[in-house]
């Protein structure tokens, strides 16, 4: 108690120095940027930024990264929701009901509602943290290869409810993701699949060019032939009205951003999972407990609120696995563990012991540059929403320009133009005949992780890893969110024939 005691007095102490809020504030500023041009992402603010951090301290360089990584999420939901497309991968399940409410009208309520659950994740994640580094070992210990395995087929399985149609071309559209997903060299055995000959592809495809062309490309092709505007509706925007229903919204569905929060949050601190798969799984989650289920993927407020609350979480939890034990909880958090490496510091226990204030440090600096981020984002969504009254004859040629530009720019690789053409045909095919698309995505990011922990698990433990009281609760976990639609449907059928 005395030592997280002086640890909250040193990271008090930080904060009253003012370099660190002008710091906090350029990151919260850099992050919003990056964020919201689609394909950029924080990360890639966060590479550009590594060969300055051998000359800076410790005290400025990882609250600035740390402030890039926690408002990037904020940006980038600003592109997903007005222009349906993912400003940072995680922004990817934001944009199945954001677009859509931006084509009713609702962009502003849309932003509202996204940049205040994000605010509110943070608030909530901050104390989540505090309450969980003194358990944060036995946890992660706890957890093995085959909880993973399990962890990661519950997101998958969440393909039965994700998105709207028919349940058969939902799992035609996942089993297409996992052959996607499978596309390169086996993490385990290192063996080539699916690459004809190409070099490019014995890495795989990578997230961008998959996600821009399954939803950004066919939407902006649609708008070009049918002419008109983003918003369907002739119903003028109406300014921060809007903006402050979705705020409202939020507190309405506060037991929703509570719940994602904690998931979102849980799958953080496990390494190697990441904010996309845990968007979609708080999206699949809001659906299964949502009133009004069948209005998903049509605008529904709940499906905007969920993910940003959980991609924000996610990143939270990330941190303190890095901080803590020295594993990246992510990508991005690995370049932070670099940083670490290159200031001369060891992420691992002594961070939470010997550099406690230093941890306390950026687990606040998340929460206060996000709140940066909200106070920056809030007041002007209602001008960032007058992009869905722009006439299609301008916004398209504009929006595919960027697609491609970020496609490219993502890792300046040429095949990833061609990945994306394939993928905007692939796109516009499924949008025409009614596939899932968002079921596609989910598998693509869940496959390759699926196959890597079922491998390390049948090594480490054999084919009856799956014996433990952690999996075994998982396994009726995901066979919950199975049954619980047709479950559900029977007894609404029961009812009605009773009332008839």
């Amino acid at each position: 108690m005395e030592m997280l005691l002086q640890g909250f007095l040193g990271a008090v102490h930080n904060f009253a120095t003012p370099e660190l809020w002008l710091i906090m504030l350029v990151g919260a500023i850099i992050g919003i940027i990056f964020g919201v041009i689609p394909g950029i992402s924080g990360m890639t603010a966060l590479i550009l930024l590594l060969p300055f951090v051998f000359k800076m301290r410790p005290e400025q360089a990882l609250p600035l990264m740390v402030a890039i990584l926690s408002t990037s999420f904020a940006g980038g939901c600003v592109s997903a929701i007005l222009l349906n497309v993912p400003g940072v991968p995680a922004n990817a399940a934001t944009l199945l009901d954001g677009f859509p409410m931006t084509q009713k009208g609702e962009a502003g309520r849309a932003l509202g509602a996204a940049q205040m659950a994000s605010g509110l994740s943070h608030i909530i994640t901050a104390f989540l943290t505090l309450a969980i580094i003194p358990v944060i070992f036995p946890i992660i210990m706890a957890i093995r290869f085959g909880d993973m395995v399990f962890l990661i087929l519950l997101g998958i399985s969440f393909i039965s409810v994700l998105g709207s149609g028919s349940m058969v071309k939902g799992l035609i559209s996942g089993g297409i993701g996992l052959l996607i997903s499978l596309v390169g060299f086996q993490p385990i055995t290192s063996v080539p699949r699916f690459t004809f000959g190409s070099l490019y592809l014995y890495d795989g495809i990578t997230m961008v060019p998959v996600a821009l062309g399954l939803f950004s490309v066919p939407e902006m092709i649609a708008l070009a032939t049918s002419g008109g505007t983003i918003a369907r509706t002739k119903v003028a925007i109406k300014g921060i009205q809007d903006v402050w229903s979705g705020v409202k919204d939020t507190f309405q569905h506060w037991t929703l951003v509570l719940r994602s929060n904690i998931i979102g949050y849980i799958i953080g601190i496990l390494p190697g999972i990441g904010g996309t798969p845990a968007a979609f799984i708080t999206y699949g989650h809001a659906k299964q407990t949502s009133k009004h289920p069948e209005t998903f993927g049509k605008g529904n407020v709940e499906g905007v609120i969920a993910p940003e609350s959980a991609n924000n979480a996610e990143e939270a939890g990330a941190l303190l696995t890095t901080l803590s034990l020295g594993i990246p909880g992510n990508a991005p958090q690995a370049l932070l563990l670099g940083a670490f490496i290159i200031l001369g510091l060891v992420p691992g226990p002594e961070m939470v012991t010997k550099h406690l204030d230093l941890s306390l440090t950026m687990i606040w600096v998340m929460v206060v540059t996000g709140l940066m981020g909200l106070a920056i984002l809030l007041p002007l969504a209602s001008r960032f929403a007058g992009i869905a009254l722009i006439p299609g004859s301008v916004l398209v040629p504009l929006i595919l320009v960027i697609a491609f530009v970020s496609t490219f720019a993502y890792q300046q690789e040429a095949n990833d133009i061609i990945a994306l053409l394939v993928f905007s045909m692939i796109g516009l095919v499924m949008r025409r005949f009614d596939f899932n698309r968002p079921a596609l995505l989910l598998a693509y990011v869940l496959g390759g992780l699926f196959e890597k922990y079922l491998f390390m698990a049948l090594f480490a433990s054999g084919p009856l890893f799956f014996v433990r009281p952690i999996s075994l609760i998982l396994i009726l976990a995901i066979i919950a969110v199975i049954c619980h639609e047709p479950i559900k449907g029977m007894f609404q059928r029961r009812r009605r024939v009773k009332t008839v």
